[in-house]
């Protein structure tokens, strides 16, 4: 029997939508968080009729029957479950994973980004020009796994990211005395600070004969990184532009370290066919037949990593022999390149088996690995769920005037630390294993390629 109220069926379960939150502001009164609001207003005052709406699905495991609901609270449920509130939402059974749907929506995806392009995509007028603050870039434009992380955080064994980057090396006998070190589009310049620090702290010999460059393009980026590493003057060297400036200068290293970067460097639109014409892929073509590169599986436009292959060349110039590059970057093994938006530009995804088989060419040694296996991430441990977090700290938070860093992945003990007065009177933050999160909080699409220059150290 179809229930009096438009829009409810009988028999429907009605869960509370992933993120919402609300903050008790006194007994009769509550500001709750819809952080899908179509709405830019997300947070709402509610009463006590609303907030017991909110308790008796709580109650009933987070899922109530819909026809078990009163008349106010049946009312109330079918104003929340509309698509401008996304309070509330019908719980549905998880469709089960399709293989073959998913191969079909990555090369649909691959061959909308590749015609949504023009020839060829450089961000390198965007990064000398355009990054005006090094703070800003990575808090609020691009985040990064590495800045995420730039703190000591259990999930790295209470290591930072930079820090826990330089034990793997170390403990795979990867640096030793009087080594020099190059690391391409440093950031902030913490990495690089944390990857020191732990050197020092742990191989004081290594770190008193090193030598550690910074290679970046942005003067901004580039006096953030001078700034942050004022602790390791005597064993740092800055210098800017990009790695083609001191590819051929005679100067080899033991040690590079790419992390996050190349997705930045450029890209140019292919089309199956047109091999043998101008323009701005042929260079593109000319360079996948140099290093060996099967397009046979590619949609009829597709996207060429050119700037990471081209990449990969200047690392073996510049790689010492039995010297070893480390590159880490979001892609996939089999995919091609697609388009994601980072606030104010477009970035591209990774084909790491063209990388690979491009490192096998040049007679690289290239092994792949994924870079929370690559670093030991803790997949189990549990930490705010990304929904929750974006409710708490971009509008619930802000709503109340309470400042606190956003850019943390925050366990139970983190959250209590850093808002101690109000964490009480929350409901429904949402916590869940770090290995169920997605973007750059469990870096799961993250790969690190691993890539060693034959031959005996001289």
């Amino acid at each position: 029997m179809p229930c009096p109220l438009k829009g409810i069926e009988v028999g429907r379960r009605i869960t509370i939508s992933n993120g919402v939150i609300w903050y008790g502001l006194r007994e009769d009164a509550w500001v709750l968080v819809a952080p899908n609001r179509r709405s830019k207003e997300r947070c709402l005052l509610i009463g006590k009729k609303e907030k017991a709406l909110l308790d008796e699905i709580k109650k009933g495991r987070g899922v109530v029957e819909e026809d078990g609901l009163d008349g106010d609270q049946r009312e109330m449920a079918r104003n929340w479950l509309r698509p401008e509130f996304q309070i509330l939402e019908e719980l549905k059974d998880p469709s089960p994973a399709n293989s073959p749907d998913e191969l079909a929506l990555s090369v649909f995806q691959e061959y909308m980004s590749a015609r949504a392009m023009e020839g060829r995509h450089d961000l390198s007028d965007y990064y000398r020009g355009e990054v005006v603050d090094s703070g800003t870039q990575f808090e609020e434009v691009e985040m990064t796994v590495s800045h995420l992380y730039r703190d000591p955080h259990p999930a790295l064994d209470n290591m930072s990211y930079g820090a826990r980057f330089a034990r793997v090396i170390m403990d795979k006998g990867g640096l030793r005395e009087d080594m020099k070190i190059l690391e391409v589009g440093c950031g902030t310049g913490i990495f690089g600070r944390e990857f020191l620090r732990e050197v020092k702290r742990s191989a004081p010999a290594i770190y008193g004969s090193l030598g550690y460059t910074f290679l970046d393009i942005s003067p901004v980026l580039l006096k953030s990184q001078r700034e942050n590493n004022r602790e390791h003057r005597g064993r740092v060297l800055f210098r800017i532009g990009n790695i083609q400036d001191i590819q051929g200068s005679g100067a080899v290293y033991d040690l590079l370290i790419a992390n996050e970067m190349i997705a930045d460097l450029p890209v140019v639109k292919m089309a199956k066919g047109d091999e043998g014409e101008g323009g701005q892929a042929s260079e593109g073509w000319a360079v996948g037949r140099e290093l060996g590169l099967d397009f046979s599986d590619a949609p009829p436009l597709f996207i060429l990593n050119l700037g990471a292959l081209r990449f990969l060349v200047a690392l073996r110039t510049l790689l010492a022999r039995g010297g070893t590059g480390y590159i880490t970057e979001y892609g996939s093994t089999w995919a091609y390149p697609k388009a994601y938006h980072v606030t104010n530009h477009r970035e591209y995804s990774i084909h790491f088996g063209h990388l690979t088989r491009a490192a096998s060419t040049l007679g690289l040694e290239a092994r792949l690995a994924d870079l929370p296996g690559f670093l030991g991430f803790r997949g189990d441990l549990v930490v705010l769920d990304s929904l929750c977090h974006r409710s708490l700290f971009d509008h619930l938070l802000p709503f109340l005037g309470i400042q606190a860093v956003s850019s943390r992945v925050y366990t139970r003990e983190m959250l209590s630390e850093a808002i101690p007065d109000i964490l009480p009177g929350l409901r429904n933050l949402g916590f869940a294993s770090l290995d169920t999160q997605g973007g750059i909080i469990y870096p799961k699409g993250f790969y690190v390629l691993i890539l060693e220059k034959k031959g005996t150290r001289a």
